[in-house]
């Protein structure tokens, strides 16, 4: 085969790549704009989620240069008081996933497939600072098999090594001195970060994520359709901080009744990214109303505001550390009682009465906890399903069918 067979291939290949990736966000897109909630005050979200792939359009966007940063567990207050933008990469993209190589492992977590695929297609992605924090197998071996996709990818990595158990005697000193070394390294390319810029980024930060908490209780009392909720909050890395944080709060001061109607339930488990809000739209299909989560992609997408008292760099640094470290929930650790705590805590708030949880085939920390969550969910008389899928879009007729069974199962709402 010659060499221009082979880029005839290539270039077929991203042609029909492109044209798929098109067509799912359209879709999506539609279906958002064409719901009887919609309003103008969502169109600041769907434009950015657009383009939530291009990290030049953020950079251009924001003015500063981005970071990509793999996992939630890197203080993006570290990265904005360096100067840079954070920049969650990943991908919710079916058409993604299928241009990534044949080679790629069968059960390989399809978020991080489809990334493989986007990076595959957009050449100008494929370099840059990556911050990649040990928590699966799958990010730890994200840049190798990247290399394999991608001879051209020459990322320069950032490793965050996590301690796996928190409670331990050294975990959190381990933890804080990574948050130093995270420290260094930013400064070695941007901005020096002093007691004042970390002071500045949290406060940013704290005001974001006092918003999206505002959003987030009306969405446990029905104001707000969950399907809005998790578009919002996986915006947040795509625009000056400031500015969304606005468009936040314009959401929250203009939101009409959602579905007061619907059986309540709390969604578990793995992300779900933009565009592939499949298991989103098919629980309102059936007669559901997510009003609390825990994933990583969308309630939890910033742990919360960092609480000190002491204003030295030393403080702040350690406050950053303690939050992004013993208040996370991330299936990787090993003592992680307080998922379970967590769920069980919101039931009070948002009187759920069953957990939907979510597992993306090849996700392996989440198909475990799945495991001891659906016991001691059941066991404090709570209904539970395990929903595991991918990115392809052919089992929504089966998955539409196991929660319409499920939904009969929970009390009807008064």
């Amino acid at each position: 085969m010659t060499g221009d067979n082979v880029l005839s291939r290539e270039e077929r290949f991203l042609k029909k790549f492109s044209a798929g990736a098109e067509a799912e966000t359209r879709k999506i897109v539609s279906a958002l704009r064409t719901r009887l909630d919609y309003s103008r005050e969502f169109d600041y979200f769907i434009e950015l989620a657009e383009t939530c792939g291009d990290a030049e359009a953020v950079s251009c966007r924001t003015g500063r240069r981005t970071v990509n940063l793999l996992c939630v567990q890197a203080p993006v207050e570290m990265v904005h008081a360096a100067g840079f933008q954070p920049f969650r990469v990943w991908s919710g993209s079916s058409a993604a996933s299928r241009f990534s190589l044949a080679a790629a492992p069968a059960l390989m977590c399809p978020m991080l497939k489809a990334l493989l695929g986007s990076l595959r297609a957009n050449e100008g992605a494929r370099d840059g600072n990556w911050i990649i924090p040990t928590t699966c197998d799958w990010v730890i071996k994200f840049p190798e098999m990247a290399s394999y996709e991608c001879p051209s990818f020459l990322p320069r990595v950032f490793w965050l090594e996590l301690p796996h158990l928190k409670d331990g005697p050294n975990g959190g000193e381990k933890w804080l001195d990574e948050i130093y070394r995270f420290k260094k390294y930013l400064e070695s390319m941007g901005e020096k970060i002093d007691r004042h810029s970390i002071a500045e980024s949290i406060e940013l930060y704290r005001e974001a994520w006092s918003a999206l908490t505002k959003i987030s209780r009306m969405r446990g009392c029905g104001l707000l359709a969950n399907v809005w909720f998790a578009l919002i909050a996986g915006t947040m890395f795509l625009d000056d901080v400031r500015k969304w944080t606005a468009a936040v709060l314009n959401v929250a001061a203009s939101s009409t009744a959602a579905y007061r109607n619907n059986a309540r339930v709390f969604l578990a488990g793995s992300p779900i990214v933009f565009p592939n809000f499949k298991l989103h739209l098919l629980l309102e299909e059936t007669g559901m109303s997510v009003v609390a989560d825990d994933l990583c992609s969308s309630e939890r997408i910033i742990p919360g505001a960092a609480a000190f008292e002491d204003t030295s760099e030393f403080g702040l640094m350690s406050a950053l550390a303690e939050r992004y470290h013993r208040a996370c929930l991330c299936p990787t650790f090993i003592d992680n009682d307080r998922r379970v705590n967590n769920i069980l805590g919101q039931r009070a708030e948002t009187n759920f009465s069953g957990v939907v949880f979510h597992v993306l085939k090849g996700c392996h920390p989440y198909d475990i906890e799945g495991m001891g969550l659906e016991r001691t969910i059941k066991d404090r008389g709570l209904r539970f399903i395990r929903i595991e899928t991918d990115y392809m879009p052919e089992d929504e007729r089966n998955l539409s069918s196991r929660l319409e069974a499920y939904r009969c199962t929970l009390p009807t709402p008064q």
